[in-house]
């Protein structure tokens, strides 16, 4: 229980203790106004964050995730740019392929950082562009360890179990 409060913490989210109620962490960055879920999926921030019992990747949206794909890539297939297929460095040695869906308008908005150093067995994270209405990121592991994945709401997040 508590590495679930831990992970739900680092998420963005807070659990009181009484009632249930939610609210956002102190450091949390508010949406901007701009921000219309009519215009489409914007993604807010991705992070890596570790427990005592494996690792987290999170991607967290302004809006509510519709459809995502998340997979290894097959051995021998290398990380590729979104729409040109040119090839891509992300450090691992084995590398998981997330594709989200996220149907905005406006293309690619997401401002922040498109390459998130990792933590442990994470070795990286790499936006790999924006295509079509979808974006896609590579998490480049020490090795193919297995993994649970979870799309509550506006987060995708991947928990790679090291216990």
């Amino acid at each position: 229980m508590t590495s679930l409060l831990s992970r739900l913490a680092v998420g963005g989210v807070l659990i009181a203790a009484l009632g249930g109620a939610v609210a956002p962490i102190a450091n949390a960055a508010p949406a901007p106004a701009a921000v219309k879920c009519s215009d489409g999926n914007v993604l807010k921030d991705a992070f890596v964050s570790a427990d005592h019992d494996g690792i987290g990747v999170y991607f967290n949206h302004h809006c509510k995730v519709a459809v995502q794909e998340i997979t290894y890539l097959n051995p021998g297939e290398k990380p590729s740019q979104e729409g040109s297929g040119d090839a891509i460095a992300v450090k691992g040695k084995a590398f998981v392929r997330v594709i989200i869906n996220d149907y905005n308008v406006g293309g690619d908005s997401y401002s922040g950082p498109k390459r998130i150093q990792g933590e442990g067995a994470v070795k990286e994270i790499v936006h790999g562009g924006y295509h079509a209405g979808q974006s896609t990121w590579y998490i480049g592991v020490d090795k193919k360890r297995a993994f649970t994945k979870t799309v509550e709401g506006k987060t995708v997040s991947l928990y790679f179990n090291l216990v």
